[in-house]
């Protein structure tokens, strides 16, 4: 018996162990550092932030003046014939004519009915709306790196919880064997365990398959090759969570949409602004510097050459335009109405998707507690059918049964944690604690 213990403890080795000792180990912060710095969703985010960012200055928002240099050369080869009233006749064949003109132009517009500045704060919006979509996309991130890490553990569990399972079973063999070896029992208990030893080496490496191809995925998140060899290590539990109305209040502080909500609303504001902006008349100061000559062969003027300074001031005002302007305020109002609407919505499914998994993970707290009296129960069951089998009082498959029952409630634990910690994980995202200082 001891013998098949070692062979089976080998075996699990082989299985489980080789890969551990030659694999690093990632913790859960250096996941999520990993994730911050590669994934390619943030990064993205990050380069839009950049361009929004960019973006958001007074020229584009059309406060600064343009300037423009103007300058052209043209030259006339031709055929001339030109008779005065006097009587003079001047004509030529090939005559030259040139002419040059250049000339700075600045044009500013000084007013025009506040739309610039309301541009202004609406590239100033843009631009904060840029920082909230990588908050955004951090916190998905996050939540992905740590639901995944999450994940792999629960499976190792139920790793470990097989391989007790393939440590009874070859136990229960070993004393089938023995009896058998002293004429006590028959090859059919043998053959038994045998079978329920394959079984569970199946359960096994379905259940190596699975943290595989999790590696995979959580490598994915973290921008790394797909065949990127780690081993995890026991994360930290997370605080105890408060009461609801604590959670509800730190969401409505912290929440990452009810922020992008609140940006929106304030973009729809400034739209009716700028629309109500074009009821007032636009002014436009403009200076500019000319040069200008010009040469002929033949003609009135042989030279004529002018430069100096211009200015001036225009205006505009659109005084009827078919009520296109009314219109746009009145969808502009209408879009702020629904944005006030969406705002109150995305409180609502905070409010909705927090009360959700708090009483989730309420309830898988209780749970994973009454599994704990479960395992109690079935490890001492476990216990005294062992002792049965081995007086043979029992027979194997009353063994079975219990060491069944073991590893159901084990699995049934692991489940109730792993729903604890999952629902407490969305509480974090839901309050913004991924980004409390």
């Amino acid at each position: 018996m001891k013998a098949t213990n070692f062979f089976i403890s080998v075996l699990l080795l082989m299985i489980t162990g080789v890969v551990s000792a030659q694999s690093p180990v990632l913790s859960l912060d250096d996941a999520i550092r990993l994730a911050v710095q590669n994934n390619y969703n943030i990064r993205i985010a990050r380069n839009e932030a950049i361009i929004d960012k960019t973006n958001n200055t007074p020229g584009n928002a059309g406060m600064l003046p343009e300037v423009a240099l103007n300058f052209g050369s043209t030259s006339n080869i031709n055929n001339t014939k030109q008779e005065f009233f006097s009587g003079d006749v001047r004509q030529g064949s090939g005559v030259n004519t040139s002419n040059i003109n250049a000339n700075v132009q600045l044009g500013w517009t000084i007013f025009d009915g506040m739309r610039m500045f309301v541009s202004r704060d609406r590239l100033r919006e843009i631009e904060d709306i840029g920082q909230v979509n990588i908050r955004l996309q951090i916190e998905q991130t996050i939540y992905q790196v740590i639901s995944a890490y999450y994940n792999i553990e629960q499976q190792k569990k139920r790793v470990s919880a097989i391989e007790k399972a393939i440590e009874i079973s070859a136990e229960r063999k070993a004393m089938a064997e023995l009896k058998q070896n002293v004429g006590t029992g028959s090859i059919i208990p043998v053959l038994q365990a045998e079978v329920d030893i394959n079984a569970d080496s199946a359960s096994l490496e379905r259940q190596l398959w699975m943290i595989k191809n999790s590696k995979v995925g959580l490598n994915e998140i973290l921008g790394r090759s797909p065949e990127t060899e780690f081993e995890t290590t026991a994360a930290a539990e997370p605080d105890l969570i408060p009461d609801f109305e604590s959670l509800a209040t730190q969401a409505e502080q912290r929440n990452s949409m009810l922020v992008m909500a609140d940006k929106n609303l304030r973009l729809a504001e400034l739209n009716i602004k700028q629309w109500e902006g074009n009821k007032y008349p636009t002014f436009d100061l403009n200076l500019g510097y000319n040069f200008n000559r010009s040469k002929a062969e033949i003609g009135i003027l042989k030279f004529n050459q002018n430069s100096g300074f211009s200015y001036g001031l225009t205006g505009r005002w659109n005084l009827f335009n078919g009520f296109n302007n009314k219109r746009e305020i009145q969808v502009a109002r209408l879009s702020l109405e629904s944005s006030k609407l969406a705002m109150e919505q995305q409180q609502l499914s905070v409010r909705s998707d927090l009360y959700t998994f708090y009483n989730n993970y309420l309830a898988a707290s209780r749970l994973s507690r009454f599994e704990d009296d479960n395992l109690k129960v079935a490890r001492q069951n476990l216990t005294i059918t062992t002792e049965k089998m081995k007086a043979g009082t029992i027979d194997a498959l009353e063994l079975r049964q219990a060491q069944l029952n073991l590893v159901d409630d084990e699995f049934r634990k692991i489940t109730a944690e792993f729903e604890a910690r999952m629902a407490k994980l969305e509480i974090q995202r839901l309050t913004g604690k991924f980004f409390q200082n």
